[in-house]
């Protein structure tokens, strides 16, 4: 697992990771990320529409990005 890469981007968003850095870490496109949040198919992240708005919300907290990547097992210290 790329562990260090993980703990840096801990250390720059320790609340909320962005969702094109969460793209560029996994590989994915942020569209593809942004998707799968609307669709309450992301497991560390989710999205949401106010009525009547034209834009989208999304949050991706740190803490569930880094248990659902380590499975819970790795404490980043």
């Amino acid at each position: 697992m790329r562990i260090d890469e993980l703990k840096a981007l801990c250390e720059k968003y320790p609340v909320c990771i962005p969702i094109r850095e969460v793209a560029k870490f996994l590989g994915a496109s942020e569209d593809g990320i942004r998707a799968a949040c609307l669709q309450g198919r992301c497991p560390f992240g989710f999205g949401w529409t106010s009525s009547g708005a034209e834009r989208s919300g999304f949050k991706i907290p740190t803490m569930a990005f880094v248990c659902w990547m380590t499975k819970g097992a790795v404490a980043l210290e």
